[in-house]
């Protein structure tokens, strides 16, 4: 049985009254269409079960790594855990007034802690103020008092009619509001599940245009692109990137940002590590100082990646720190070998040299080796990565292995200014052959210019109505208002405002990612209305319109492949 069908025949089975349809506006500025549905407590699935100590919910969607899909991991957050207890404790009408939304499959795609919330309140019985302001307000929602008396712990929910793949991405446009009130460890592994290789490639290829993280936030051109490629990808929505930007240069929390998508991304497959990493601020300090060179290291292949030896190494020097009762400074792998010794257990592979080398340099004294030691790694590893060895050698391109014990020997044997010295040379001249930063400052795009608007397959010319940052906010033909990334635009003498000749009033276009095609109400502003063959609509921003749509070749309206109406 496939895993969801336990949450879906939970939902079905459950009895079910429906209500009024409406349409509600998401954090994200993106509109629902759906209605609202009276049941009993526990018809709907969080992400995690409060019944279980918070464990992930049985048959509930996760990722590639395995995790769950939701951006916000109850069983490890311990103040979620505590808000959901709190809500709990004080069940009300907060819990209508914000509505919990749900998929047709009983997913909860929205409103997790106050299902979860509720979930503990009809086991506690301490959901009564909920029950009668939800019976004072039933008629609004298209209920009766009596229906819902019917139930034991009557529950209201919103059941969206779209259908939405169950991603990590659909997750946090939902819970878009919620960024700021998670912690940074949370923050970080939220991210790391969200951020696209693309969108990351493009944010490292940045960094990498500067010697320090200091270098590359006190260049506001570049610190902002990269906030305008997280805002591009739906990642962070308009409003959040105005409070990550502190006047002309990236706030406090821009940079905080900034370091936990990093962070995040190049541990995504085990967000235990990330956790480890922020435990403690020495540990937390290393990795933030060498974040370039852990980005630069996680985009080569799995046979040169030393990411794997590192998170191993983050999770010896916590164990140590944590049981071992170790200190700022001491050798862990000592912890390694003495526990082997003398009870057999393994808290590390002890016979993994690389490894403790790494966990003694992450527990060091020094916050910097880290860095040094990966930016000479890096260096000599990518052209392996790329196939490369000297033209007049004849022995075959270094493995990973010996690429590591050379630079290790290397390291040992250096003074700490020798160290400095040759990672000053590899970052020169990565710095030298990085041409992304210049190329992006030279693009002379201002208020008043005109410039081409690069979206999907299409071109259009606009006119900059002002520019923040990278961000750049553009009027096309008609009044259509859009927003766009410094690399999405360039300069053009033409005057001439256009959108693709396909996006017009009663056009019938196509999404292939949601397999839906459909007809063009009216378009206004930034938006596109699309009329649904229900008689409903559908509002959607222009730019992912724009990005996600395409020209019709059967001119035919249809409904997703679940036939359902989205």
């Amino acid at each position: 049985m496939n895993e969801l069908q336990t949450i879906t025949q939970k939902y079905q089975a459950a009895r079910k009254v429906e209500g009024i349809t409406d349409r509600i506006t998401l954090a994200c500025g993106r509109n629902l269409v759906g209605r609202y549905i009276l049941t009993e407590a526990g018809a709907a699935t969080p992400s995690h079960d409060v019944r279980n100590g918070f464990a992930p919910s049985e048959g509930f969607p996760v990722d590639a790594a395995g995790g769950t899909v939701n951006d916000r991991d109850y069983q490890r957050d311990k103040d979620a855990q505590m808000i959901t207890r709190k809500i709990a404790a004080e069940y009300d009408a907060r819990a209508i007034q914000s509505p919990v939304i749900v998929s047709a499959d009983g997913v909860v795609l929205s409103g997790n802690g106050r299902t979860m919330a509720g979930e503990l309140a009809a086991m506690q019985g301490t959901d009564g103020i909920y029950i009668a302001y939800l019976r004072e307000a039933a008629p609004r929602y298209g209920f009766t008092p009596e229906q819902v008396d019917s139930f034991d712990h009557p529950r209201l929910l919103f059941q969206s009619d779209h259908v939405l793949p169950y991603t990590a991405t659909t997750f946090a446009m939902f819970n878009a509001q919620e960024m700021k009130g998670q912690s940074k460890t949370e923050q970080a592994v939220k991210l790391g599940k969200l951020v696209g290789d693309d969108t990351f490639s493009r944010i490292v290829a940045t960094v990498n245009g500067f010697e320090t993280l200091s270098d590359f936030y006190g260049n506001t051109e570049a610190a902002t692109f990269c906030l305008g490629e997280l805002l591009h990808a739906g990642i962070i929505s308009s409003m959040q990137y105005a409070e990550y930007v502190d006047g002309e240069s990236v706030s406090a929390a821009g940079r905080e940002l900034l370091e936990n998508v990093l962070i995040g991304k190049v541990f995504s497959s085990s967000s235990d590590c990330v956790r480890m990493t922020t435990a403690y601020k020495s540990l937390r300090r290393s990795c933030v100082l060498a974040l370039g060179e852990l980005a630069n290291n996680f985009r080569l292949s799995m046979e040169y990646s030393l990411i794997s030896e590192v998170s191993d190494a983050i999770a010896l020097c916590y164990q140590a720190r944590k049981e071992g009762d170790y200190k700022d400074g001491e050798k862990v792998s000592e912890y390694a070998r003495q526990r082997t010794i003398f009870d057999g257990s393994t808290v590390a592979d002890f016979h993994d040299d690389v490894m403790l080398f790494f966990a003694d340099v992450l527990n060091g004294k020094k916050d910097s080796q880290l860095k040094r030691l990966l930016a000479l790694y890096n260096h000599e590893a990518k052209a392996a990565d790329n196939g490369e060895q000297d033209m007049f050698s004849t022995s075959p391109i270094r493995t990973k292995r010996e690429i590591l014990i050379d630079v290790i020997d290397a390291f040992k044997q250096s003074s700490e200014k020798e160290q400095k010295e040759a990672v000053r040379a590899v970052v020169t001249e990565r710095v030298n052959n990085n041409t992304f930063i210049s190329k992006e400052q030279l693009t002379s795009v201002k208020k008043g210019s005109y410039v081409e608007y690069m979206c999907g397959n299409d071109v259009i010319v606009c006119q900059v109505e002002r520019v923040k940052g990278s961000c750049v906010f553009l009027f096309a033909a008609g009044g259509c208002k859009i927003t766009a990334t410094r690399s999405q635009v360039r300069p053009t003498a033409d005057h001439r405002l256009s959108l693709p000749s396909w996006l017009h009033e009663g056009s019938i276009i196509h999404n292939p990612l949601m397999k839906q095609t459909q007809k063009i109400e009216s378009i206004s502003d930034g938006s596109v209305i699309f009329e649904w063959i229900n008689g409903g609509c559908l509002e959607c921003s222009i730019e992912r319109v724009l990005t996600d749509w395409r020209p019709s070749t059967t001119q035919v309206c249809q409904i997703g492949e679940l036939e359902r109406v989205l």
